[in-house]
């Protein structure tokens, strides 16, 4: 992949795939919200965060009668590799946890605010790579404002819940289907 306004960034395929999908006037909304949500799923080991939330579940499913379910729910992340979904999750339960939620509504908020914080973040991250690639000058003034308004949209048009979903079920693949190519002359961008 050599065109494109993130051409020179250290970044996946599939995020310099996005870059160029934010200056494409043929990429439609739906489409850049699929190959974010592609893209976010790429950058982590999914199977070990839904190892987790599998462990996670058995565990609020069943719970002892714990006085502090807290250290069983610390224990369960002590036994696994770390990443930036995990210790997110971590800190959005415990505090649920601490504010006296059930294990089982504690780990649906966590996992709801950790998409969220997610999302947040990697959008920033974009922005930053836009801001980068202005500056590199692989994108012009006007591609970077039409970057910067189409990355706020496309992240403001994500559904958490469909990215918790595709956490939930450990598919990595969950939004490639909506990453189809245009086959035919008629068919131009949805919006």
């Amino acid at each position: 992949m050599t065109d494109g306004p993130f051409r020179n960034a250290k970044l996946s395929s599939r995020w310099k795939r996005y870059g160029e999908d934010l200056v494409s006037d043929a990429a439609s909304p739906k489409e850049r919200i699929a190959q974010a949500c592609h893209s976010m799923l790429d950058d982590f080991d999914i199977k070990a965060f839904s190892s987790i939330l599998s462990s996670l579940r058995r565990y609020v499913q069943h719970p002892q009668m714990d006085l502090d379910p807290t250290a069983p729910v610390e224990t369960i992340f002590d036994n696994n590799p770390r990443s930036f979904l995990t210790d997110s999750l971590q800190k959005h339960i415990a505090a649920n946890l601490r504010d006296q939620l059930s294990p089982e509504v504690a780990l649906h908020r966590a996992l709801g605010s950790t998409v969220r914080e997610w999302i947040g973040i990697t959008r920033n991250r974009m922005d930053e790579e836009c801001i980068v690639a202005r500056d590199n000058r692989d994108m012009s003034r006007e591609e970077y404002k039409k970057g910067i308004e189409r990355n706020g949209v496309t992240f403001a048009g994500i559904n958490p819940g469909d990215l918790c979903d595709a956490l939930t079920k450990g598919n990595r693949q969950a939004f490639k289907s909506e990453l189809r190519k245009k086959a035919g002359v008629d068919e131009g961008p949805d919006e």
